[in-house]
């Protein structure tokens, strides 16, 4: 990666993947379920792209929340990998707050925290970035209300 621009688009790219891939994955626990599954794993490999940025922003010496973030989001991700992938572990339903907890504090702080980046980017980078972040909300919404949050 040769400038903090060219992280910086790649970390607008992960960002909006992600709120995107997970719309999906709470609408699709309802309509296709079979697609869940493969849903999770892509979220989990955007953590990949993700690495390079944190690196990259850790080595350029620039402000910590630029490669904190990330890495918080890398730990969800190597979590989700663990738990939901490999094991096949379910804390959602019934709720299992050893894991759930964790399990939504790294997404949560790691993703907005990387969200709340893209406004240095540039205003209409923000505003997309939040558009896709309701879009998940109302994922996140939509699946509570069928019980499967």
């Amino acid at each position: 990666m040769t400038n903090s621009n060219t992280a910086d688009l790649l970390l607008f790219t992960i960002v909006n993947s992600v709120n995107i891939l997970t719309f999906f994955l709470f609408i699709s626990r309802m309509k296709w379920p079979n697609l869940v599954h493969k849903l999770a794993i892509a979220s989990v490999v955007m953590a990949v792209p993700t690495i390079v940025v944190a690196v990259h922003n850790a080595i350029a010496g620039r402000e910590w929340l630029y490669w904190v973030m990330p890495f918080i989001f890398i730990a969800w991700a190597v979590f989700a990998l663990i738990f939901d992938i490999i094991r096949r572990i379910e804390f959602r339903q019934p709720k299992n707050p050893k894991i759930l907890v964790p399990f939504l504090l790294l997404y949560y702080i790691g993703l907005i925290g990387m969200g709340v980046l893209t406004w240095r980017i540039g205003f209409i980078f923000w505003i997309i970035t939040v558009f896709t972040f309701t879009l998940q909300l109302g994922g996140t919404a939509y699946a509570f209300r069928h019980r499967k949050g």
